[in-house]
Protein backbone atom coordinates (compact mmCIF):
# COMPACT_ATOMS: atom_id res chain seq x y z
CA UNK A 1 0.00 0.00 0.00
CA UNK A 2 1.54 3.67 -0.82
CA UNK A 3 2.67 4.90 2.32
CA UNK A 4 0.98 8.48 1.87
CA UNK A 5 -2.35 6.55 1.84
CA UNK A 6 -1.68 4.19 4.86
CA UNK A 7 -0.79 7.60 6.59
CA UNK A 8 -3.93 9.10 5.72
CA UNK A 9 -5.74 6.29 6.74
CA UNK A 10 -4.12 6.00 10.49
CA UNK A 11 -4.53 9.33 10.37
CA UNK A 12 -8.60 9.39 9.87
CA UNK A 13 -9.18 6.35 12.12
CA UNK A 14 -7.33 8.12 15.00
CA UNK A 15 -9.27 11.70 14.93
CA UNK A 16 -12.40 10.06 14.39
CA UNK A 17 -11.35 7.43 16.62
CA UNK A 18 -10.73 10.15 19.51
CA UNK A 19 -14.30 11.96 19.07
CA UNK A 20 -15.40 8.67 19.61
CA UNK A 21 -13.54 8.19 22.62
CA UNK A 22 -15.16 11.29 23.89
CA UNK A 23 -18.48 11.08 22.82
CA UNK A 24 -19.43 7.56 24.06
CA UNK A 25 -17.39 8.16 27.48
CA UNK A 26 -19.45 11.09 28.39
CA UNK A 27 -22.80 9.65 26.72
CA UNK A 28 -22.56 6.14 28.55
CA UNK A 29 -21.95 7.98 31.93
CA UNK A 30 -25.25 8.85 32.09
CA UNK A 31 -25.45 4.87 33.05
CA UNK A 32 -23.62 5.97 36.26
CA UNK A 33 -25.50 9.10 37.00
CA UNK A 34 -29.27 7.85 36.60
CA UNK A 35 -29.07 6.27 39.91
CA UNK A 36 -28.01 9.15 42.07
CA UNK A 37 -30.91 11.58 39.82
CA UNK A 38 -33.35 8.84 40.79
CA UNK A 39 -32.30 9.30 44.26
CA UNK A 40 -32.26 13.09 44.47
CA UNK A 41 -35.57 13.48 42.69
CA UNK A 42 -37.20 10.52 44.02
CA UNK A 43 -37.85 9.10 40.62
CA UNK A 44 -39.70 6.26 39.93
CA UNK A 45 -38.47 3.12 37.78
CA UNK A 46 -40.66 4.86 34.43
CA UNK A 47 -39.05 8.19 34.96
CA UNK A 48 -35.54 6.75 34.99
CA UNK A 49 -36.32 5.11 31.62
CA UNK A 50 -37.95 8.39 30.40
CA UNK A 51 -34.68 9.92 31.17
CA UNK A 52 -32.25 7.76 29.21
CA UNK A 53 -35.18 7.33 26.81
CA UNK A 54 -34.68 10.66 25.92
CA UNK A 55 -31.24 10.79 25.90
CA UNK A 56 -31.22 8.30 23.37
CA UNK A 57 -34.00 9.47 21.59
CA UNK A 58 -32.32 12.72 20.72
CA UNK A 59 -29.54 10.83 19.02
CA UNK A 60 -31.94 9.00 17.27
CA UNK A 61 -34.23 12.09 15.85
CA UNK A 62 -31.08 13.98 15.19
CA UNK A 63 -28.98 11.67 13.67
CA UNK A 64 -30.47 11.45 10.04
CA UNK A 65 -30.52 15.36 9.84
CA UNK A 66 -27.16 15.64 11.17
CA UNK A 67 -25.96 13.29 8.23
CA UNK A 68 -27.88 15.05 5.86
CA UNK A 69 -25.87 18.32 6.82
CA UNK A 70 -22.94 16.63 7.14
CA UNK A 71 -22.97 15.92 3.41
CA UNK A 72 -23.42 19.46 3.20
CA UNK A 73 -20.73 21.47 5.26
CA UNK A 74 -18.00 18.25 5.80
CA UNK A 75 -18.66 15.32 8.27
CA UNK A 76 -15.68 16.97 10.65
CA UNK A 77 -17.48 20.01 11.07
CA UNK A 78 -21.09 18.16 12.70
CA UNK A 79 -18.66 15.79 14.55
CA UNK A 80 -16.53 18.25 16.47
CA UNK A 81 -19.21 20.68 17.07
CA UNK A 82 -21.08 17.67 18.45
CA UNK A 83 -18.45 16.63 20.94
CA UNK A 84 -18.80 20.32 22.40
CA UNK A 85 -22.22 20.24 22.17
CA UNK A 86 -22.38 17.07 24.54
CA UNK A 87 -19.65 18.88 26.71
CA UNK A 88 -21.89 21.99 27.52
CA UNK A 89 -25.04 19.37 27.75
CA UNK A 90 -23.70 17.65 29.98
CA UNK A 91 -22.22 21.28 31.78
CA UNK A 92 -26.09 21.87 32.45
CA UNK A 93 -26.64 18.79 33.83
CA UNK A 94 -24.28 19.10 36.26
CA UNK A 95 -26.73 22.74 37.61
CA UNK A 96 -30.11 22.03 37.28
CA UNK A 97 -31.95 21.11 39.91
CA UNK A 98 -35.71 19.71 38.35
CA UNK A 99 -36.68 16.67 36.12
CA UNK A 100 -37.96 19.41 33.03
CA UNK A 101 -34.65 21.09 33.50
CA UNK A 102 -32.48 17.54 33.36
CA UNK A 103 -34.79 16.72 30.67
CA UNK A 104 -34.03 19.49 28.59
CA UNK A 105 -29.78 18.91 29.31
CA UNK A 106 -30.22 15.76 28.32
CA UNK A 107 -31.67 16.41 25.18
CA UNK A 108 -29.38 19.20 24.42
CA UNK A 109 -26.38 16.68 25.00
CA UNK A 110 -26.91 13.63 22.97
CA UNK A 111 -28.93 15.74 20.11
CA UNK A 112 -25.96 18.11 19.03
CA UNK A 113 -23.96 14.92 18.99
CA UNK A 114 -26.16 12.62 17.01
CA UNK A 115 -24.09 12.76 14.19
CA UNK A 116 -20.97 11.11 15.56
CA UNK A 117 -21.67 7.77 14.47
CA UNK A 118 -22.72 8.12 11.25
CA UNK A 119 -20.98 10.19 9.61
CA UNK A 120 -17.67 9.01 10.90
CA UNK A 121 -18.63 5.50 10.20
CA UNK A 122 -19.42 6.59 6.82
CA UNK A 123 -15.72 8.58 6.43
CA UNK A 124 -13.90 5.99 7.33
CA UNK A 125 -15.77 2.93 5.49
CA UNK A 126 -14.68 4.98 2.36
CA UNK A 127 -11.22 5.27 3.66
CA UNK A 128 -10.73 2.00 3.83
CA UNK A 129 -12.93 1.08 0.58
CA UNK A 130 -10.32 -1.37 -0.90
CA UNK A 131 -9.54 -3.06 2.18
CA UNK A 132 -9.29 -3.69 6.29
CA UNK A 133 -12.25 -2.03 6.46
CA UNK A 134 -14.09 -4.57 8.84
CA UNK A 135 -10.69 -4.43 11.58
CA UNK A 136 -11.33 -0.38 10.86
CA UNK A 137 -14.39 -0.26 12.22
CA UNK A 138 -13.63 -2.62 15.10
CA UNK A 139 -10.94 -0.29 16.33
CA UNK A 140 -13.28 2.97 16.16
CA UNK A 141 -15.85 1.06 17.95
CA UNK A 142 -13.08 -0.33 20.55
CA UNK A 143 -11.99 3.20 20.91
CA UNK A 144 -15.33 4.30 21.64
CA UNK A 145 -15.77 2.01 24.05
CA UNK A 146 -12.28 2.91 25.67
CA UNK A 147 -14.17 5.74 26.57
CA UNK A 148 -17.14 4.10 28.20
CA UNK A 149 -14.06 2.69 30.40
CA UNK A 150 -12.19 5.74 31.28
CA UNK A 151 -14.63 8.52 31.39
CA UNK A 152 -17.03 6.56 33.73
CA UNK A 153 -14.26 5.35 35.62
CA UNK A 154 -12.76 8.68 36.30
CA UNK A 155 -16.11 10.59 37.14
CA UNK A 156 -16.92 7.48 39.79
CA UNK A 157 -13.52 8.31 41.35
CA UNK A 158 -14.33 12.46 41.30
CA UNK A 159 -17.84 11.59 42.61
CA UNK A 160 -16.67 9.64 45.34
CA UNK A 161 -14.78 12.27 46.35
CA UNK A 162 -16.78 15.54 45.59
CA UNK A 163 -20.33 14.35 44.84
CA UNK A 164 -22.17 13.79 41.33
CA UNK A 165 -22.84 17.10 40.37
CA UNK A 166 -19.21 18.72 40.98
CA UNK A 167 -18.07 15.60 39.28
CA UNK A 168 -20.04 16.29 36.28
CA UNK A 169 -19.11 19.82 36.10
CA UNK A 170 -15.26 18.98 36.34
CA UNK A 171 -15.69 16.79 33.89
CA UNK A 172 -17.73 18.42 31.06
CA UNK A 173 -14.93 21.28 31.46
CA UNK A 174 -11.96 18.93 30.34
CA UNK A 175 -14.64 17.32 27.51
CA UNK A 176 -14.92 20.79 26.47
CA UNK A 177 -10.94 21.88 26.23
CA UNK A 178 -10.61 18.21 24.75
CA UNK A 179 -13.17 18.88 22.07
CA UNK A 180 -12.18 22.34 21.12
CA UNK A 181 -8.09 21.37 21.25
CA UNK A 182 -8.98 18.17 19.22
CA UNK A 183 -10.77 19.92 16.82
CA UNK A 184 -8.08 22.05 15.78
CA UNK A 185 -5.96 19.48 15.36
CA UNK A 186 -8.14 17.11 13.40
CA UNK A 187 -8.75 20.45 10.91
CA UNK A 188 -5.06 20.46 10.29
CA UNK A 189 -4.80 16.63 9.54
CA UNK A 190 -7.70 16.82 7.30
CA UNK A 191 -6.15 20.11 5.68
CA UNK A 192 -3.58 17.77 4.52
CA UNK A 193 -5.46 14.83 3.41
CA UNK A 194 -7.40 13.81 0.58
CA UNK A 195 -10.13 12.35 2.03
CA UNK A 196 -12.58 10.99 -0.56
CA UNK A 197 -16.26 12.87 -0.09
CA UNK A 198 -19.90 11.20 -1.17
CA UNK A 199 -21.63 13.77 -3.40
CA UNK A 200 -25.29 13.51 -3.38
CA UNK A 201 -25.86 13.27 -6.50
CA UNK A 202 -24.60 9.82 -6.60
CA UNK A 203 -26.51 8.50 -3.98
CA UNK A 204 -29.05 6.75 -6.57
CA UNK A 205 -26.92 3.83 -6.73
CA UNK A 206 -29.35 1.25 -5.89
CA UNK A 207 -31.47 3.04 -4.14
CA UNK A 208 -32.08 6.79 -3.21
CA UNK A 209 -30.46 5.44 0.25
CA UNK A 210 -27.56 3.65 -1.88
CA UNK A 211 -29.18 0.01 -0.18
CA UNK A 212 -28.35 -2.36 -2.80
CA UNK A 213 -29.86 -5.47 -0.87
CA UNK A 214 -32.92 -4.76 0.79
CA UNK A 215 -33.54 -8.06 2.40
CA UNK A 216 -30.00 -8.32 3.95
CA UNK A 217 -30.45 -4.32 4.71
CA UNK A 218 -33.92 -5.31 6.76
CA UNK A 219 -32.80 -8.05 8.57
CA UNK A 220 -29.63 -6.04 9.70
CA UNK A 221 -31.78 -3.69 10.61
CA UNK A 222 -33.97 -5.84 12.99
CA UNK A 223 -30.94 -7.54 14.73
CA UNK A 224 -29.78 -4.12 15.59
CA UNK A 225 -32.76 -3.08 16.83
CA UNK A 226 -32.96 -5.96 19.08
CA UNK A 227 -29.26 -5.63 19.74
CA UNK A 228 -29.76 -2.08 21.12
CA UNK A 229 -32.43 -2.73 22.97
CA UNK A 230 -31.42 -5.40 24.85
CA UNK A 231 -28.15 -3.26 26.28
CA UNK A 232 -29.33 0.14 26.44
CA UNK A 233 -32.55 -1.23 28.61
CA UNK A 234 -29.73 -3.70 30.73
CA UNK A 235 -27.19 -1.14 30.93
CA UNK A 236 -30.38 1.14 32.19
CA UNK A 237 -31.31 -0.94 35.24
CA UNK A 238 -28.61 -3.12 35.73
CA UNK A 239 -26.94 0.03 38.45
CA UNK A 240 -30.43 -0.74 40.31
CA UNK A 241 -29.83 -4.72 39.76
CA UNK A 242 -26.16 -4.60 41.78
CA UNK A 243 -27.59 -1.94 44.49
CA UNK A 244 -30.91 -4.65 45.01
CA UNK A 245 -27.52 -6.87 45.84
CA UNK A 246 -26.78 -4.89 48.59
CA UNK A 247 -23.84 -3.33 46.01
CA UNK A 248 -22.97 -0.38 47.86
CA UNK A 249 -23.48 3.05 45.73
CA UNK A 250 -20.27 3.98 45.74
CA UNK A 251 -18.90 0.57 44.03
CA UNK A 252 -21.67 0.94 41.62
CA UNK A 253 -19.39 2.97 39.19
CA UNK A 254 -16.46 0.44 39.30
CA UNK A 255 -18.60 -2.51 38.47
CA UNK A 256 -19.90 -0.55 35.42
CA UNK A 257 -16.38 -0.02 34.40
CA UNK A 258 -16.07 -3.67 34.32
CA UNK A 259 -18.83 -4.12 31.94
CA UNK A 260 -17.52 -1.53 29.65
CA UNK A 261 -14.18 -2.43 29.84
CA UNK A 262 -15.68 -6.13 28.26
CA UNK A 263 -17.44 -4.53 26.07
CA UNK A 264 -14.15 -2.38 24.81
CA UNK A 265 -12.40 -5.66 24.21
CA UNK A 266 -15.72 -7.61 22.69
CA UNK A 267 -16.19 -5.01 19.97
CA UNK A 268 -12.62 -5.11 19.30
CA UNK A 269 -11.97 -8.57 19.67
CA UNK A 270 -15.52 -9.37 17.47
CA UNK A 271 -14.32 -6.67 14.61
CA UNK A 272 -11.53 -9.12 13.84
CA UNK A 273 -13.16 -12.53 14.70
CA UNK A 274 -15.91 -11.41 12.28
CA UNK A 275 -13.18 -11.42 9.31
CA UNK A 276 -12.10 -15.13 10.09
CA UNK A 277 -15.35 -17.04 10.93
CA UNK A 278 -17.93 -14.48 8.84
CA UNK A 279 -21.24 -12.37 10.21
CA UNK A 280 -23.35 -15.37 10.80
CA UNK A 281 -21.67 -17.49 12.86
CA UNK A 282 -20.58 -14.05 15.56
CA UNK A 283 -24.07 -12.85 15.33
CA UNK A 284 -25.51 -16.17 16.70
CA UNK A 285 -22.60 -16.82 18.93
CA UNK A 286 -22.45 -13.76 20.80
CA UNK A 287 -26.22 -13.29 20.82
CA UNK A 288 -26.75 -16.52 22.72
CA UNK A 289 -23.58 -15.58 25.13
CA UNK A 290 -25.70 -12.51 25.76
CA UNK A 291 -28.75 -14.34 26.94
CA UNK A 292 -27.27 -16.71 29.33
CA UNK A 293 -24.76 -13.86 30.97
CA UNK A 294 -27.89 -11.42 31.34
CA UNK A 295 -29.67 -14.45 32.77
CA UNK A 296 -26.75 -15.27 35.19
CA UNK A 297 -26.41 -11.67 36.76
CA UNK A 298 -29.63 -12.08 38.23
CA UNK A 299 -29.43 -15.19 39.99
CA UNK A 300 -25.50 -14.64 40.48
CA UNK A 301 -24.27 -13.65 44.18
CA UNK A 302 -22.80 -10.32 44.65
CA UNK A 303 -19.39 -12.20 44.94
CA UNK A 304 -19.71 -13.70 41.53
CA UNK A 305 -21.66 -10.55 39.79
CA UNK A 306 -17.79 -9.08 39.70
CA UNK A 307 -16.51 -11.68 37.56
CA UNK A 308 -19.66 -12.24 35.33
CA UNK A 309 -19.47 -8.46 34.75
CA UNK A 310 -16.92 -8.46 32.14
CA UNK A 311 -17.82 -11.30 30.55
CA UNK A 312 -21.04 -9.69 29.53
CA UNK A 313 -19.37 -6.74 28.60
CA UNK A 314 -17.49 -8.82 25.72
CA UNK A 315 -20.45 -10.27 24.18
CA UNK A 316 -23.15 -7.73 24.93
CA UNK A 317 -21.22 -4.90 22.96
CA UNK A 318 -19.57 -7.59 20.92
CA UNK A 319 -22.45 -7.81 18.04
CA UNK A 320 -22.28 -4.66 17.30
CA UNK A 321 -18.72 -4.11 15.74
CA UNK A 322 -20.47 -7.10 13.72
CA UNK A 323 -22.97 -4.96 12.32
CA UNK A 324 -21.63 -1.59 11.80
CA UNK A 325 -19.06 -3.44 9.36
CA UNK A 326 -22.00 -4.62 7.38
CA UNK A 327 -23.98 -1.76 6.90
CA UNK A 328 -21.43 -0.74 4.51
CA UNK A 329 -21.28 -4.03 2.51
CA UNK A 330 -24.67 -3.30 1.48
CA UNK A 331 -24.88 0.50 0.36
CA UNK A 332 -23.40 1.46 -2.23
CA UNK A 333 -20.05 4.16 -1.46
CA UNK A 334 -21.71 7.10 -2.84
CA UNK A 335 -24.70 6.43 -0.30
CA UNK A 336 -23.09 5.94 3.47
CA UNK A 337 -23.46 9.38 4.75
CA UNK A 338 -27.04 8.92 4.66
CA UNK A 339 -27.23 4.94 4.62
CA UNK A 340 -25.02 4.91 8.10
CA UNK A 341 -27.66 7.70 9.02
CA UNK A 342 -30.75 5.60 8.11
CA UNK A 343 -29.30 2.72 10.74
CA UNK A 344 -27.98 4.55 13.42
CA UNK A 345 -31.02 6.77 13.34
CA UNK A 346 -33.82 3.92 13.32
CA UNK A 347 -31.67 1.45 15.98
CA UNK A 348 -30.79 4.66 17.92
CA UNK A 349 -34.67 5.55 18.19
CA UNK A 350 -35.35 2.00 19.25
CA UNK A 351 -33.15 2.38 21.60
CA UNK A 352 -34.43 5.31 23.20
CA UNK A 353 -37.70 3.66 23.61
CA UNK A 354 -36.53 0.73 25.12
CA UNK A 355 -35.79 1.63 28.55
CA UNK A 356 -39.25 3.76 28.13
CA UNK A 357 -41.33 0.32 27.96
CA UNK A 358 -39.01 -1.66 30.28
CA UNK A 359 -39.23 1.17 32.86
CA UNK A 360 -43.71 0.67 32.70
CA UNK A 361 -42.83 -3.21 33.11
CA UNK A 362 -40.17 -2.81 35.91
CA UNK A 363 -42.97 -0.61 37.88
CA UNK A 364 -45.26 -3.34 37.20
CA UNK A 365 -43.77 -6.37 37.70
CA UNK A 366 -40.56 -6.03 39.16
CA UNK A 367 -36.98 -5.48 38.06
CA UNK A 368 -36.03 -8.80 37.85
CA UNK A 369 -38.42 -9.61 35.03
CA UNK A 370 -37.33 -6.85 33.43
CA UNK A 371 -33.72 -7.96 33.28
CA UNK A 372 -34.82 -11.40 32.37
CA UNK A 373 -36.79 -10.01 29.75
CA UNK A 374 -33.78 -8.35 28.24
CA UNK A 375 -31.76 -11.26 27.69
CA UNK A 376 -34.58 -13.65 26.24
CA UNK A 377 -35.07 -10.77 23.82
CA UNK A 378 -31.70 -11.43 22.49
CA UNK A 379 -32.20 -14.96 21.50
CA UNK A 380 -35.02 -13.50 18.27
CA UNK A 381 -31.74 -12.40 16.60
CA UNK A 382 -30.27 -15.58 16.01
CA UNK A 383 -33.11 -16.92 13.36
CA UNK A 384 -32.99 -13.58 11.54
CA UNK A 385 -29.02 -13.95 10.97
CA UNK A 386 -29.46 -16.34 8.53
CA UNK A 387 -30.61 -13.60 6.45
CA UNK A 388 -27.45 -11.88 6.24
CA UNK A 389 -25.55 -14.77 4.23
CA UNK A 390 -25.82 -12.54 1.33
CA UNK A 391 -23.02 -10.27 2.72
CA UNK A 392 -19.20 -10.63 2.70
CA UNK A 393 -16.68 -9.32 4.48
CA UNK A 394 -14.32 -7.14 2.55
Amino acid sequence: MDPIVKGQRARSLFSYGTFHFIDDGFADSIYLLLPFIAAELQLSFSEVGILKGVFSGAMGLFQFPLSLLGERVGALTVVASGTLGLAVGFLLLSMVTTFPAIFLALILAKGTAAGQHGLSSSVLSRVFEGSGRRAAMGTFNFSGDVGKVCIPFLLAILINFVGWRPAVFSLSIGGIILGAVLWTLARKIQASSSLPKAKPSQVSEGSRWGITDSKGFSALLTIGIIDISTRTALLTFLPFLLLKKEIPAAQVGFALTLLFAGGAAGKFACGILAEWFGVIPMVVVTEALTTAGILSLVWASPSAVWILLPLVGVVLNGTSSVLYATVAEIISPAGRSRGYGLYYAITLGSGAVSPILYGLITDSLGLSFTIISTGLMALITIPLSRYLSRAKAS
